[in-house]
C-alpha cells in the first residue's frame, strides 16, 4: 500500500500549487480567517472539531474556500465523515458538497449529496474533472430556500474532510 503525505493547509495556502496525487485537509483547530463561514462554525465534541452548518434562513448556509488550480488533474476525490438532519438533497437542494469547475469562462457544478444520517457516516466519492476545467472550488452547503428570519434548525456537520486530485 502506497503512503500519500496529506497536506494540512488553511484557506491562504490552498490557493497555492497543489499538484495531483496531493491531498487537502483542512486544519480546524487552526482555521485560516480567509475560510468563509456563512451560518457555520467550527465546534467540537469528544475532543473533535467539525464544522456545524445550520440552516437560520435567507442565505445558503455554507462552508467555502477559494478556487484551487487543478494542474492537471483528471478527477477530484473526495472524502469525509458526516451527519446531518436534512431528509432530501441533490444539486442546489438540501446537504451537499458543491463542487465546482471553470475553465476561466464557463463554470460547471456537480456534487456530493447526502442523506439523512443522525450518526457519524463517512463518505467517499470520486468526480470527473471537466475535459477544460483549469481550477476548482468547493463548499459545504445546506440549502433549503428557507425564508428569511426562518429558523427551521436543521444542521449538516462534516469532518474528517479530505479532497485528492487524481491524474
Amino acid at each position: 500500500m502506497e503512503m500519500k503525505s496529506v497536506i494540512v493547509v488553511g484557506l491562504a495556502m490552498m490557493a497555492a500549487t497543489i499538484f495531483a496525487g496531493e491531498k487537502i485537509a483542512p486544519d480546524l483547530s487552526n482555521l485560516a480567517p480567509e475560510w468563509q463561514l456563512t451560518s457555520a462554525k467550527v465546534t467540537e465534541e469528544d475532543g473533535q472539531k467539525y464544522f456545524h452548518i445550520e440552516d437560520i434562513g435567507g442565505d445558503t448556509a455554507r462552508v467555502a474556500y477559494p478556487s484551487t488550480p487543478l494542474n492537471g488533474a483528471k478527477q477530484v476525490k473526495v472524502t469525509l465523515r458526516y451527519r446531518t438532519d436534512v431528509a432530501l438533497s441533490g444539486l442546489h437542494s438540501g446537504a451537499w458538497y458543491l463542487i465546482g469547475f471553470s475553465d476561466g469562462s464557463k463554470d460547471t457544478y456537480n456534487g456530493v449529496f447526502f442523506e439523512l444520517k443522525k450518526e457519524w457516516t463517512s463518505v467517499e466519492k470520486i468526480i470527473d474533472v471537466p475535459a477544460d476545467a483549469k481550477n476548482f472550488t468547493a463548499q459545504l452547503r445546506i440549502q433549503l430556500e428557507t425564508p428569511k428570519g426562518k429558523n427551521t434548525g436543521k444542521f449538516f456537520d462534516a469532518k474528517d474532510i479530505v479532497i485528492e486530485l487524481v491524474k
